[in-house]
């Protein structure tokens, strides 16, 4: 069947494609627009980005693509930092003390914390110096292990929208609903795609700023935008309708 463009098809959507790709060119993105009608503007603006960008990192399209390739890349610049992945597993013990502890969201521990302890692994490891690049391309291409970052990166995500309720509630009560039903029906589940909120909670929640540049059908330049607004972006996302990838300057 011919791929449409407009549902980033046959790239990354096969339910055995790995959930992250080794860093690569451009080519089969640009293979891949190449093949069907009115994609110019995809042909352009990838163009444009390769001025900007070496690399692209293809993330399996599963739902949980931007969960994976933000917590990726976060992974991915801890390997040779040992401080940076001891403030990481800092923030991920508080996470998980707000959730489960005294006083916390009432999350019980014994029913997370194997997700937790995923997280957690590899970043004694980094701390220890004894983790490296071809580690995590094993973590993260093991469905277990994968999917556990995964959840409890939605963990983080909720975690945080439901500690800062009054910040978020007001953008829910147009649909009717509470903070915690949307981090329920919206967030914690796996495969559930991200929205504006979610993304904005889990960088405030991370505080790793991030760019995301659009591949899509708008006219003139290809669009950006950094979360938070004005932050200096250490990781760059590319979205294409319905899916993220993971972008590497030149």
């Amino acid at each position: 069947a011919m791929s449409n463009p407009d549902d980033y098809g046959e790239l990354s959507n096969e339910s055995d494609a790995p959930f992250v790709q080794d860093k690569g060119s451009f080519d089969a993105l640009e293979a891949f627009y190449t093949v069907g009608d009115n994609n110019d503007v995809f042909l352009r603006k990838l163009k444009e980005l390769k001025t900007k960008y070496g690399s692209i990192r293809t993330i399996r399209g599963d739902g949980n693509c931007f969960y994976r390739a933000y917590a990726f890349a976060i992974f991915e610049s801890l390997i040779n930092n040992v401080e940076g992945a001891k403030a990481t597993k800092g923030k991920f013990e508080g996470i998980f003390k707000k959730l489960t502890g005294e006083g916390g969201l009432g999350y019980q521990a014994d029913a997370i914390e194997m997700f937790y302890d995923e997280c957690i692994n590899p970043l004694d490891e980094m701390i220890a110096g004894t983790y490296s690049a071809d580690k995590l391309m094993t973590t993260f291409g093991e469905y277990q292990y994968s999917n556990a970052i995964v959840f409890f990166m939605r963990l983080v995500c909720s975690c945080y929208l439901q500690a800062e309720e009054d910040q978020f509630a007001p953008f829910l009560m147009g649909e009717g609903l509470t903070v915690k039903q949307f981090v329920t029906a919206e967030v914690e589940p796996l495969e559930k795609e991200v929205e504006q909120l979610q993304i904005i909670g889990l960088c405030q929640a991370m505080g790793v700023p991030l760019r995301i540049e659009y591949l899509d059908r708008s006219d003139g330049p290809v669009n950006h935008h950094d979360f938070p607004e004005g932050g200096d972006p250490e990781i760059f996302l590319l979205y294409r309708p319905g899916h993220y990838d993971l972008l590497y300057r030149s």
